[in-house]
């Protein structure tokens, strides 16, 4: 994602490219209006990730380093709670239940130049 915004910046640079004075407010608006609806679906601030990684000591057919990546989440809640991973370069994990004192570990190996993990959200 990184790419393509530098891209379009560089391209608007290039072309000269402007928003309009009238537009640039509703652009911003509707920014916070996306990062609000992300935050939504974040887990409860009672439930903890800690993330780590770790070399597997194996590379991939292009000879590049590969790194497991482990998401530790504990419901220091008082309810159970329904959660998943987000990750980036893969599918979600699975919604998971969690007691409460509970921790449940969600893995993904990718190269060591991705940092894979996004969020942890509800489901």
């Amino acid at each position: 994602m990184r790419f393509l915004s530098m891209a379009f910046v560089g391209a608007a640079l290039v072309t000269g490219f402007a928003i309009p004075a009238h537009a640039a407010g509703t652009a911003q608006a509707a920014g916070a209006g996306a990062g609000a609806a992300q935050a939504a679906g974040g887990a409860p601030s009672c439930v903890d990730t800690y993330v780590y990684r770790e070399y597997t000591g194996k590379r991939n057919s292009l000879n590049e380093v590969m790194v497991k990546t482990t998401a530790r989440v504990t419901n220091n809640c008082k309810d159970s709670v329904n959660v998943r991973v987000a990750w980036s370069w893969a599918r979600d994990s699975n919604c998971r239940r969690i007691s409460p004192g509970k921790k449940v570990y969600e893995s993904i190996v990718t190269t060591q130049d991705r940092k894979p993990y996004q969020k942890t959200k509800s489901c």
